[in-house]
């Protein structure tokens, strides 16, 4: 953890609401720590590869996982492959322990209508994604985000 007089490992930015900036009090609000980190990577899962055009690596590659005629497993392990891939880019992620999506058995254990809500998500080719992480700073994060085409 860090000390008072110590950087946050975790930056500082604006704070994001469902791509849009949030004003607190007519000012720009900010967000620091942990959530900053959750916020940074989830704008990087949902922006497409590519799509920034200051940054053309910048993002989550889904283009092979949608747009090529593969199966259900098939398509998940290449989205858990880019997923993996895109936030091991990030400098404040030290390792991605384990992806899991909401269809898969440990999650369908979870509660009633996972496996309804599984079976949706396949129909429309989303899911809600789960990633394990470890930070630099040693603090574990859980990522939830819902990937789709």
């Amino acid at each position: 953890m860090t000390s008072p007089t110590s950087p946050d490992p975790f930056g500082h930015g604006l704070r994001v609401d469902d791509g849009d900036l949030v004003l607190d009090g007519g000012d720009l609000a900010d967000v620091s720590g942990i959530a900053n980190l959750t916020q940074a990577l989830t704008l990087r899962v949902l922006t497409p590869f590519g799509s920034d055009r200051f940054n053309t690596g910048y993002g989550l590659d889904v283009t092979q996982a949608f747009t090529e005629p593969n199966g259900t497993p098939v398509v998940k392990q290449l989205l858990k492959l880019n997923l993996v891939g895109t936030l091991g880019t990030d400098p404040r992620v030290s390792e991605v322990r384990q992806v899991t999506f909401d269809d898969d058995p440990e999650r369908l254990a979870a509660g009633p209508g996972a496996v309804d809500r599984a079976r949706a998500a396949q129909v429309r080719r989303a899911w809600t994604v789960e990633a394990d992480l470890e930070t630099v700073a040693e603090v574990p994060v859980t990522l939830r985000v819902n990937v789709e085409v």
